[in-house]
């Protein structure tokens, strides 16, 4: 979450997300712990890694960096991208600003075949 903001004040709750999983959701998705990265630690298995990249499976890789994901991440997160290199940043993909133009990380999770892992 340091990625993220230093910053814990209020506007890091997600009022305009009605539903509570979804809150839950973005909430893993900014401390990186999710049951698709994290499920190694509670199962036993082996760290796992990306079946395209072959780099250890974070949130930051998933989101921002996986090239196999590229195309959906510019259907779905164009907005998030820097202003000066296009590039897209883990601060803006899950900060306030982003989260609160639509739901496109939601979208974007769910075409992946991401959703129901996380």
């Amino acid at each position: 979450m340091g990625e993220i903001t230093t910053s814990t004040l209020p506007q890091w709750t997600y009022t305009h997300v009605r539903d509570h999983r979804a809150q839950t959701l973005l909430a893993r998705l900014r401390i990186g712990h999710t049951y698709l990265t994290q499920r190694y630690l509670l199962t036993r298995d082996p760290q796992p890694y990306c079946d395209d990249c072959l780099v250890l499976l974070i949130v930051r890789h998933l989101l921002v960096e996986c090239p196999s994901l590229i195309e959906l991440r510019h259907r779905y997160l164009y907005r998030c991208r820097g202003r000066d290199s296009g590039v897209y940043y883990i601060s803006k993909v899950l900060g306030p600003e982003c989260l609160a133009q639509g739901h496109g990380i939601l979208r974007f999770l769910g075409e992946a075949g991401l959703l129901p892992k996380l």
